[in-house]
């Protein structure tokens, strides 16, 4: 798998799960797609997004981008 959506399509996440997945691991790694996807390490963060966990298990800037996603989405 090369990119966020086969990632997050490969353990079945929601529709909108899926879309937030992408949106933040395009935010947090936008040059380091492939390589995410190739070593794992997209995997473990798209099981964190299907267990709901992906803010306890994010960073300070992590949490950062998850705010301002909840702000646009807010505002649809």
């Amino acid at each position: 798998m090369t990119t966020y959506e086969q990632v997050g399509k490969s353990i079945k996440l929601s529709p909108h799960t899926l879309r937030r997945f992408v949106t933040y691991m395009r935010r947090r790694w936008p040059s380091e797609e492939t390589l995410q996807c190739q070593t794992g390490y997209a995997k473990e963060w798209a099981w964190r997004f299907q267990r709901g966990m992906e803010a306890a298990a994010s960073d300070h800037e992590g949490q950062g981008v998850l705010h301002q996603m909840e702000d646009k989405e807010a505002k649809r």
